[in-house]
């Protein structure tokens, strides 16, 4: 039942794009359209994944037998920087077409808040590795959510007509705050 409340907690309530606005520089550059923002959500949702469970383990098995837990931080980001390196030799084999998505890509990807943000999150909260897995999974796909949520916002702005003062940014922030507190209503929610 706690695996539940967290994933579902990461997916909803604790939707770190939205009630903490971790990765809202990526929100507003690959939310354009659904097909770039799904794919995009999806290679954070993996290095988020991937990234994290390394990440704990070197934090668990390394620094803190070390007491050296102050670097948790600097060996995060080392290690999302490997993961995405290693993503990005990965694509090359798989496909040119996500090879040149991922390379166009990868400096957001590698620097997305959502990714350090979530290790943060379970290791300054002391949360077990295989919940913290499922917190990984939760704030991925969270975050690929609101992504989607965003670009069928972004495509109704696109064919609406605001006042001129409105046009570009400020719509797009504006949007973006009403998103934020239709996904504000799941905070308190109990399973």
């Amino acid at each position: 039942m706690e695996a539940l409340l967290v994933l579902f907690g990461a997916l909803l309530a604790d939707n770190l794009l939205l009630s903490r606005l971790f990765g809202i520089e990526s929100f507003f550059a690959t939310s354009e359209k659904a097909s770039k923002a799904a794919v995009y959500g999806a290679a954070v949702t993996a290095v988020t994944v991937l990234s994290g469970a390394l990440s704990l383990a070197v934090y668990e098995l390394l620094l803190t037998r070390l007491h050296i837990t102050f670097m948790a931080t600097f060996v995060s980001v080392l290690i999302i920087s490997a993961v995405v390196c290693g993503m990005n030799l990965l694509s090359r084999t798989l496909s040119e077409k996500i090879h040149k998505f991922y390379m166009g890509n990868m400096p957001m990807i590698a620097s997305n808040c959502v990714v350090l943000g979530s290790v943060m999150i379970c290791i300054e909260n002391g949360i077990s590795y295989g919940i913290s897995m499922l917190y990984f999974l939760g704030a991925g796909i969270g975050f690929t959510i609101a992504l989607l949520v965003f670009s069928s916002v972004r495509e109704r702005l696109a064919l609406s007509d605001p006042p001129k003062c409105f046009r570009g940014l400020p719509i797009l922030l504006l949007s973006a705050c009403f998103a934020a507190m239709a996904f504000s209503g799941f905070f308190g929610l109990s399973f």
